[in-house]
């Protein structure tokens, strides 16, 4: 094995990902669960709109209590994965450095909402999820970059097309973020819901393009 670090720390990015996958279908059934209760207690009436809306909320906080947990494992294997791949490549050392930032910026996005600063809140998420998108792309280059010093030109087409494609996504995921982190009242919440489970799916699409990279990429530093 030519790239020791970099495969065990690929293999330990893939368990994050897929961990990350199953944390944002569950937050999508969150949204799902909120829209609907918000959708359905405003048209119902007494007490069905009011049971209606309680059990879609319980519900959604059940859902996103399992995807608070399963963010903060899948956040520790990739913050370890990346550490040891950078010991083979510099280009994760970026993805390192950019996750390290993303935290920062998570954290005063969160105590700024904590503090009903909502706007400026929203705004520092939304750069949190661009800077998880600087992640994806020195990941898949330093991917990239040993799949040329293996002499594999198919990985490296393969992570090129993946990255312009998770590069669009994540364009129309951010436009989605934005328009619904600026509506308030009850018709524009449920708006501002779907637009949130759009960018939602989104995201899993992200995830498949980028596990199909990263398993091929596992596979092949285990093969070299």
């Amino acid at each position: 094995m030519k790239f020791p670090n970099a495969a065990k720390g690929v293999k330990r990015i893939y368990t994050a990902e897929v961990i990350n996958l199953i944390a944002t279908i569950c937050l999508i059934v969150a949204a799902v669960l909120i829209v609907v209760a918000v959708g359905g207690g405003k048209m119902a009436s007494g007490n069905t709109g009011a049971a209606l809306l309680g059990g879609g909320m319980i519900g959604a906080a059940v859902c996103a209590l399992a995807w608070f947990v399963l963010s903060i494992i899948g956040f520790i294997m990739k913050l370890v994965g990346i550490v040891n791949a950078s010991k083979d490549e510099a280009s994760f050392k970026s993805a390192l450095v950019f996750l390290i930032v993303s935290i920062v910026v998570s954290v005063v996005s969160a105590i700024l909402m904590a503090n009903s600063v909502g706007v400026a809140g929203n705004l520092l998420y939304t750069f949190a999820q661009l800077l998880e998108v600087f992640i994806t792309i020195f990941v898949i280059a330093g991917g990239v970059k040993l799949a040329d010093l293996l002499n594999r030109g198919d990985i490296g087409r393969k992570g090129t097309n993946v990255l312009k494609i998770i590069i669009v996504v994540n364009v129309l995921m951010l436009i989605a973020n934005l328009v619904s982190s600026f509506m308030g009242g009850i018709a524009a919440s449920v708006v501002a819901g779907v637009l949130l489970i759009v960018a939602l799916v989104l995201e899993v699409v992200q995830y498949f393009l980028y596990l199909s990279f990263l398993g091929k990429t596992k596979k092949m530093l285990a093969e070299s």
